[in-house]
């Protein structure tokens, strides 16, 4: 998996820049979607895929690149601490802005969430790897750890608090951190980082499996993704669906940029960073919006709308940066 010919630091081909990375992963993406189309991905072939890319291709590719990283260098507790005020920043900011746009009830939870539940695993990690390359992948990883935990538990919050009073008990905060404690990719990145931490070895036939097994997680993930598009029932929240995209592709890098920058975060790490925070809404969020009583329609047309809308925000945030 090639990166683009150029190297940090030094100004970008722009349409070269394009090329190499963000053309390349949308193509995929659309692909998926016309395999979908085409009756080529079948709901059945979806999911099982995508228990094979979240339980076993991703934490392989994550483990991976961490186990070959020099984690004491790649690890800052600064740049992650900003990339979780900015979570909580930019959360209170989409309840002040579902209050402004008078979004049901019902729906404000989702809404809430989708504004900051990014998609780092199949869109962030993605942009990151063709962009950066494998140095740098792994320390968008390593700073993913934080947002994960984040994300997750801010997201079951804000659609607990607002869900329907039906029978079902909100999730404890016992349980939550258990949820999110036993995510694979959790575990793959906690893993990772002690073996790199600890420069423990890791055996060459181990690490020809887990290169066999990393080399199916993005092409795979990103077909998924294109195969779960859906634009139903967009004239009816077009304000909603506004609201969320500038939130959610604008506001989260904007704001972590900046306090990255006042926080004199390594220049190496803003560019990850970045990257991280202008994901599109996870996939995950509509699974969430469905178990917890939340708004699934605005969680599926927000991921589709802005998955799209992330090529453009991707561009951007890469041309200015590298």
């Amino acid at each position: 998996m090639p990166r683009p010919p150029h190297s940090r630091g030094s100004q970008p081909d722009v349409p070269q820049l394009l090329a190499n990375t963000i053309i390349p992963v949308f193509s995929i993406i659309l692909l998926g979607y016309i395999f979908k189309r085409k009756g080529l991905i079948l709901p059945p072939y979806s999911r099982t895929a995508n228990q094979i890319v979240f339980y076993v291709a991703m934490p392989a590719m994550l483990f991976n690149a961490l186990a070959k990283a020099p984690f004491r260098e790649f690890f800052h507790l600064g740049a992650g601490l900003c990339l979780l005020t900015t979570l909580g920043l930019v959360g209170g900011m989409a309840l002040l802005v579902a209050i402004l746009f008078h979004v049901d009830r019902s729906s404000r939870g989702t809404f809430i969430q989708t504004s900051f539940h990014g998609n780092l695993g199949y869109m962030a990690y993605a942009i990151a790897f063709y962009a950066l390359g494998t140095s740098d992948f792994a320390r968008t990883a390593i700073l993913s750890s934080f947002l994960i935990i984040g994300q997750n538990m801010l997201g079951i919050l804000s659609l607990s608090a607002f869900r329907a009073r039906s029978p079902g008990a909100r999730p404890s905060l016992m349980e939550i951190a258990r949820g999110t404690l036993q995510n694979p990719v959790i575990v793959a990145v906690t893993a990772g980082s002690i073996v790199s931490a600890l420069a423990i070895p890791v055996p060459s036939t181990i690490k020809q499996g887990l290169d066999i097994l990393a080399g199916m997680a993005l092409p795979t993930a990103l077909l998924l993704i294109g195969a779960s598009l859906s634009f139903k029932s967009l004239h009816t929240m077009a304000r909603e669906l506004a609201g969320i995209g500038i939130l959610k592709l604008a506001c989260m890098p904007l704001i972590g940029y900046l306090l990255m920058k006042w926080a004199s975060v390594p220049d190496s790490l803003i560019l990850p960073g970045a990257i991280l925070l202008a994901s599109p809404p996870a996939t995950v969020t509509y699974v969430m919006a469905a178990e917890l009583g939340g708004d699934t329609e605005l969680a599926a047309s927000s991921i589709s709308v802005l998955t799209l809308l992330s090529a453009c925000s991707y561009s951007l945030i890469l041309w200015l940066l590298l």
